[in-house]
């Protein structure tokens, strides 16, 4: 990936970027959320300098995670949504009757809820709050990671492919890396740009442009990702195995965090 220079005004924190975040709003500022599976299995709520403040275990894996707008989470595994409180109440169980549909992640904006699935099907479903199906579209690939865009759009990851889709399910572009060892694991919308994590022949986070896909800049790593979102300051948050980092989105560690149990393996992220 080839990065591109002359970006530092880019990230500069403006009264724009404070509007911008004050109108599409952070369901939770101060904190973000990390799901693990492995040895233990729910859901840890974080401050921004990765200290724990509470944890939901479920009885359950959880796939992908999202932030509600009512002090609630949004959670798929297998053919299941949950929605949960953040105290860790079950609030709705939605189970998909056709049991080899696989959740594989799961977007909040607003007052719908957007999950991307595989198995018998493969696409995405768009669900009111209360995890009634309102449309669904089917795709031909399966989908990794999906986050809700700003302007009734959607990104997804597949493959080394990254779209971008209105969510009437309307292809509005397709982003296809040269390298088709490259595999896009997760996306998220922050900071008015698109994040996604990548695997495969290389590893790291890419910055890109939420219109043309375009890509800023990127961020290589030394290990797997298993999710991304982005914080407070023009940075970021990665999982990996048993550990949790905080990176500016120039690429520099700010933070670190490592679970004590090797065996536990932390996923997807949401704020």
């Amino acid at each position: 990936m080839k990065r591109k220079f002359g970006l530092t005004k880019l990230f500069t924190v403006t009264a724009l970027l404070a509007l911008f975040l004050s109108v599409t709003g952070i369901a939770h500022a101060n904190n973000f959320f990390a799901a693990y599976n492995g040895v233990q299995q729910g859901v840890t709520k974080r401050t921004l300098h990765l200290q724990q403040v509470s944890f939901i275990q479920t009885p359950h894996p959880v796939n992908g995670i999202a932030a509600g707008p009512n002090n609630d989470l949004y959670m798929v595994s297998k053919n299941h949504i949950y929605n949960y409180s953040i105290s860790g109440a079950l609030i709705r169980d939605m189970q998909f009757p056709d049991a080899r549909i696989n959740y594989t992640d799961i977007a909040v904006r607003g007052d719908r809820v957007y999950a991307s699935y595989t198995g018998s099907q493969q696409g995405f479903t768009v669900r009111d709050l209360a995890l009634n199906q309102l449309a669904f579209f089917p795709v031909n690939f399966t989908i990794n990671g999906i986050a809700a865009g700003t302007n009734n759009d959607l990104y997804l990851a597949s493959a080394n492919r990254l779209y971008r889709y209105g969510i009437n399910g309307t292809l509005l572009k397709v982003m296809t890396f040269p390298d088709a060892g490259i595999i896009y694991t997760d996306v998220a919308v922050a900071h008015g740009r698109l994040l996604a994590s990548y695997s495969g022949s290389q590893r790291g986070v890419t910055v890109r442009d939420l219109v043309t896909l375009n890509q800023y800049l990127f961020i290589p790593l030394q290990f797997e990702i298993g999710g991304v979102v982005g914080g407070a300051d023009n940075d970021c948050y990665v999982s990996t195995n048993n550990h949790l980092y905080n990176y500016s989105l120039t690429g520099v560690q700010k933070e670190g965090f490592t679970w004590p149990q090797k065996d536990l393996v932390y996923g997807d992220l949401t704020r």
